[in-house]
């Protein structure tokens, strides 16, 4: 998008899992934000009034931590209490990462147009910036290289546009199953999934309740940004 950006996130989790609630103004320390809500409270994606985008993703290829007792849907909406890149990586320090399974989170800061991916192995918290280009992130409890490597082709084939970044969250290429970005096995699928756009009128968060071969966007929820974007 000119002027703006645009992230988007498929939710891939177990079938007994309970289903996440759709997204909401939420007030997130001293900012409002957008995001959808796991039952107890927590979410894999938001964006708050200061233009900062953040989502988290499982880190599979690490191993479980044996002494995890928390949630790892409590990082975001503790995150979207910062306004820009420098703050939300201070507050990482006030999180209990040694209670967190591994995560990688994506951290988006519109106005300062800067990237950041944070890393949690379960042992070592890693920050690192990351150049402003298109990119994509891939998550699997089922061979998680495997999946990352045949989706980042089916990924690499899409021009950026909004049209293809949808068409790619409802892929079943090369094949409905394990391996494709709308993911169905019979353990687990794709449940939702969640876009963010953003310029300098604010931001529009759409949601999918089940997986985009089968469910339609819903209506836009919207925010407004306190600052102009750059």
């Amino acid at each position: 998008m000119e002027q703006g950006f645009a992230l988007a996130m498929n939710r891939d989790e177990k079938k007994s899992r309970a289903r996440g609630e759709k997204p909401r103004k939420q007030r997130t320390g001293r900012h409002f934000s957008l995001h959808p809500s796991e039952p107890g409270g927590g979410t894999w994606i938001g964006i708050n009034q200061g233009g900062l985008a953040l989502a988290l993703v499982n880190w599979h290829a690490q191993p479980l931590n044996e002494h995890a007792r928390v949630s790892r849907g409590i990082v975001v909406p503790h995150l979207l209490a910062a306004e820009n890149l420098e703050r939300a990586a201070k507050l990482f320090a006030a999180l209990p990462l040694e209670q967190l399974n591994p995560f990688r989170l994506i951290a988006v800061s519109v106005s300062e147009r800067a990237l950041m991916e944070g890393r949690w192995d379960g042992h070592c918290l890693n920050l690192s910036q990351k150049a402003w280009a298109r990119a994509h992130w891939f998550s699997s409890g089922l061979d998680e290289m495997g999946v990352t490597r045949a989706r980042a082709k089916i990924a690499d084939r899409t021009n950026g546009t909004l049209s293809h970044l949808r068409r790619l969250h409802g892929s079943h290429q090369p094949e409905r199953g394990a391996f494709s970005v709308c993911m169905h096995r019979d353990d687990a699928e794709t449940v939702s999934y969640t876009e963010v756009l953003a310029d300098r009128e604010g931001a529009r968060m759409r949601h999918a309740a089940g997986a985009l071969c089968k469910e339609r966007l819903g209506a836009p929820s919207f925010l407004s940004f306190r600052a102009p974007l750059a």
